[in-house]
């Protein structure tokens, strides 16, 4: 199951208890004679608080519950021909009364019949929702909306359009659930199955309940299973840590706390590079193609002059900018990238007469020319203070060919394959500070970089992965609030439990000095600095790292801040007594000044596009995993990406601790119950161990289900098919509730999985994807049981979605794991998934190899898989083999007690 959580917006849908959307006749006398039966059923067998309501029209009435959910305390008050403003108008009467857990509402489709209008319909379902949060507040609805069916398909426009409209309030709302009814009613032709419904074409045949019946029976189950599994009070929820809302890149502050001593400082900072480098899709580094730079239409502007470039940081995607030189050189001179940020136009920008006039009167520049462009006034004064620099575009903007910049790399695919704008900028500008230092005039030891804004972004995350660069400066961006807000700035797995700050540390002890403005990093000299004069410190350096803010001035790169640059980039670059450090006036170019490309300089024939170029990455990617040859290299390079996306390696012993809350003994069986704890995620998680005692041999069988331990039972409360065979066999066996399963699903939270469908590196690169928290709380509990006395040896086995976790975890386990490992994958692949809020994402699963490929950092244990699919599994078997390993593949899915016998039969 899984539950949509967002805000509700109250204040939209609060409203009285009165008639709303009602016809001309009294709902309350219409259906006088259906109340009157329901008060002497209730008299008869009145109904206990806390149950299953299912409520609506007739396709509710005619719903046989007893049947279809014998295992529920089901209520059925539908009554034909009803509206949603009937059940608005009596909810005292239906709902309110019976106090239910859950709420199962069908209507929508007699207002259609009706004439109403879509608008209406969800004003009406609006109003409903308002009262049930009203008057039974921790109740759950979960809405059926208008189906599709035989007789009034001529009314499925409108249909579409009420379920549209309702469908945004569901997703709004943390408590309603939205059963998509379409999909599963409608044949291969995209019409209603005729199977599915009786003579009328209108009501449910008994294999039209079947269908309904699959899709509301998760909701209706107690999540946390028989009471024999819950390990908590009722209604009580694990006190985790996580149970929190999601970090977002606009949150107001996001804390970062260095390490204290060198030793443990530098073991962090390798371990935040390697977390760039996998975010940007750049780990393994790609092979570094010839840039075979194109270098023309000098320009002498007296004192410096100006080229345009281009060259191909890799086949189809090109790097274009200016290069502007000293006049005259004598020696070797530094060397400066320059990327430019979100200025309108790129390179090409031009603030206007309005603007510019702003600007010389604000003080923030004393030239017409630099107020117009403060891009070229860095460049030209920069080249003037004896300079080599290179002011390069960003991804889709000014002549940057190809792509545009914020789309085309922000979807599923994208995400799979850790494709991203960031990590083609990131790269362009690796490339073009190659392309800087092979100029014959610059002096490799004294390379620097400075950006603003986006591009301060790319100074401070070259610097933190390229050590070539000696002096930075990045502008405007570093700071402990905003983080980047295009998606060039973002990328999955960027700033886990990290921020710009941290990047930034990176370059320490090298100098860096930073500006700030009235913008997200006006608190620079007070949060931000001071952690990183505690990196400096380290070094003995903290004078290094510089950082001052200019209040008076908005976001800006303007010659006040520019000014503080020069004289930084003066000083570190080891530049002479005498140089000008004073921006001082210049010729304002045009864009056909500016521009790379013309008559006798066109765009390469082999530009890629967005479609092209991902095509051309991923296949890169292939060859990168192809090259592996070694289990100590595939370790190396996969290990090191699959510890970035899974969350972190197998905590350490000091970070688990167990509490025991219940310990009973049933027919023989010792049923222990009690709370794992980790220390470094906050992580609570609900456990439970059966073991025979006078049996018991040592070895513990660790049960990892997607219902959570409950999988250790029937729906009777006995065992599970295949668990009393494993007790007499000697084993004791575990199960818990990982991260949103189980116990942790009985009660609501602000926790939420859904993932920003404008860019998921909204998401991903500030929250671990859900699969990764599961995956973590495996390897948590697998350290809990190593740590239990008499226990000598763990295995694994993984059903349900449970299966992909156990197996993601065991990649993660170091080689002198010796237990078994048995997981039911069901046919599930990465490749195969449909959307982005797909509990199972895995951001980069496809880029090392989906789960084949993931599970062959496993490759010196036994594992066995069922279930199987995909390719892969031949090339794992290999690497298993010559690692020593033994990988076992069958394509058939297997039940938990064929898996637990398997086990047994090893």
């Amino acid at each position: 199951m899984r539950t949509v959580v967002c805000l509700l917006a109250w204040a939209a849908l609060v409203v009285p208890a009165v008639v709303v959307g009602q016809d001309a006749e009294k709902p309350a006398s219409r259906w006088a004679s259906s109340f009157a039966d329901f008060d002497r059923q209730d008299q008869a067998n009145p109904p206990k608080a806390g149950g299953v309501l299912f409520l609506g029209s007739s396709s509710i009435r005619l719903w046989k519950l007893k049947d279809a959910f014998p295992e529920v305390d089901a209520l059925n008050r539908g009554f034909g021909g009803s509206q949603i403003a009937d059940s608005v108008e009596n909810f005292d009467h239906l709902v309110t009364r019976y106090a239910p857990r859950v709420v199962v509402f069908y209507a929508g489709d007699n207002d259609i019949a009706a004439g109403k209008s879509p608008e209406q319909v969800a004003k009406d379902f609006n109003a409903f929702v308002a009262l049930l949060h009203q008057h039974v507040p921790q109740a759950k609805l979960v809405f059926l909306p208008i189906k599709p069916s035989l007789k009034r398909w001529n009314l499925i426009a409108e249909g579409r359009a009420a379920n549209a409209l309702i469908q945004e309030t569901c997703e709004r709302d943390p408590l309603v659930e939205y059963i998509d009814l379409e999909k599963p009613m409608l044949g291969a032709e995209g019409t209603p199955r005729p199977e599915l419904f009786a003579k009328d074409g209108l009501h449910l045949s008994p294999a039209g309940y079947a269908v309904w019946n699959d899709l509301v029976r998760p909701y209706l189950v107690d999540p946390a299973g028989p009471k024999e599994a819950q390990v908590l009070p009722a209604g009580e929820v694990p006190t985790d840590a996580r149970l929190r809302p999601q970090r977002t890149l606009s949150d107001a502050y996001h804390p970062w706390t260095p390490a204290t001593s060198k030793e443990e400082w530098e073991q962090q900072a390798d371990a935040i590079r390697t977390q760039i480098l996998v975010s940007n899709g750049l780990w393994p580094l790609p092979e570094k193609t010839a840039l075979t730079p194109v270098i023309h239409s000098r320009r002498d502007q007296g004192d410096y002059t100006i080229e345009q470039v281009y060259f191909a940081s890799r086949p189809g995607l090109y790097v274009t900018g200016q290069l502007y030189r000293p006049k005259k050189i004598d020696g070797q001179i530094p060397g400066i990238l320059c990327p430019h940020g979100h200025w309108a136009n790129g390179r090409f920008y031009d603030a206007g007469d309005k603007a510019a006039a702003e600007q010389l009167a604000s003080g923030a520049e004393a030239f017409t020319a630099g107020a117009h462009s403060p891009l070229q006034a860095r460049m030209v004064q920069l080249a003037r203070m004896g300079c080599t620099v290179f002011h390069y575009d960003m991804i889709g903007y000014a002549d940057q060919p190809g792509l545009a910049h914020r789309t085309d790399f922000n979807d599923l695919g994208a995400t799979q394959w850790l494709h991203s704008k960031m990590g083609l900028q990131t790269w362009n500008s690796i490339r073009a500070l190659d392309f800087v230092a092979s100029l014959p005039e610059v002096d490799p030891q004294r390379l620097a970089v400075t950006g603003a804004s986006g591009g301060g972004t790319q100074t401070f995350i070259l610097c933190a992965i390229d050590p070539r660069p000696a002096v930075s400066f990045p502008a405007v961006m570093v700071s402990t609030a905003m983080q980047g807000g295009c998606n060039c700035e973002n990328a999955d797995y960027l700033r886990i439990g990290l921020n710009n700050v941290a990047f930034a540390a990176l370059f320490a002890p090298k100098p860096m000095a930073m500006s700030g403005a009235d913008d997200w990093t006006i608190d620079i000299e007070t949060k931000g600095l001071p952690e990183l004069k505690q990196v400096y410190g380290l070094y003995g350096a903290a004078d290094m790292v510089q950082a001052r803010c200019y209040p008076q001035f908005k976001h800006n790169y303007n010659q006040v801040a520019r000014e503080m640059m020069f004289e930084w980039m003066k000083q570190h670059l080891k530049l002479p007594a005498d140089t000008p450090t004073k921006q001082s006036d210049f010729e304002l170019l045009s864009v056909s000044d500016l521009s790379v490309f013309d008559e006798s300089h066109p765009k390469p024939s082999d530009v890629m596009n967005a479609e092209s170029l991902r095509a051309a990455l991923e296949e890169q990617s292939r060859q990168q995993l192809e090259s592996l040859k070694s289990h100590a290299d595939y370790q190396e390079v996969i290990g090191a990406a699959a510890t970035v996306m899974l969350g972190g390696s197998v905590p350490a012993a000091n970070d688990v601790e167990t509490e025991e809350r219940d310990s009973t003994v049933v027919d023989g069986v010792t049923r222990v119950k009690g709370v794992l704890t980790r220390g470094s995620n906050g992580a609570q998680i609900p456990a439970l161990a059966l073991i025979r005692d006078d049996l018991f041999k040592g070895e513990a069988v660790l049960l990892i289900d997607g219902r959570g331990k409950q999988a250790l039972f029937d729906p009777t409360g006995g065992h599970a098919p295949g668990i009393d065979d494993l007790l007499q066999a000697g084993y004791a066996v575990v199960g818990v509730d990982v991260f949103q399963t189980g116990e942790f699903l009985k009660a609501p939270s602000d926790y939420s999985a859904k993932v920003d469908e404008r860019d998921p590196a909204y998401t991903f690169g500030y929250n671990l994807p859900l699969i990764s928290q599961r995956v973590q709380d495996v390897l948590t509990t697998i350290v809990a049981l190593q740590q239990r006395d008499g226990v000598k040896q763990v295995h694994l086995v993984g059903t349900g979605e449970g299966g992909l976790w156990v197996a993601l975890a065991r990649s993660l386990l170091s080689a002198d794991f010796d237990g078994a490992t048995n997981v039911n994958l069901a046919g599930f692949q990465f490749s195969n998934l449909s959307g982005l809020q797909d509990p199972n994402l895995l951001p980069g699963a496809l880029k090392y190899g989906d789960v084949p490929g993931l599970l062959s950092l496993a490759a010196t244990g036994h594992v066995t898989v069922f279930g199987a699919a995909g390719d892969g599994w031949s090339a794992a078997q290999q690497r298993y083999q010559k690692a020593g390993g033994q990988l076992t593949v069958h394509s058939e899915s297997s039940s938990l007690e064929q898996q637990l016998q398997s086990l047994l039969k090893r």
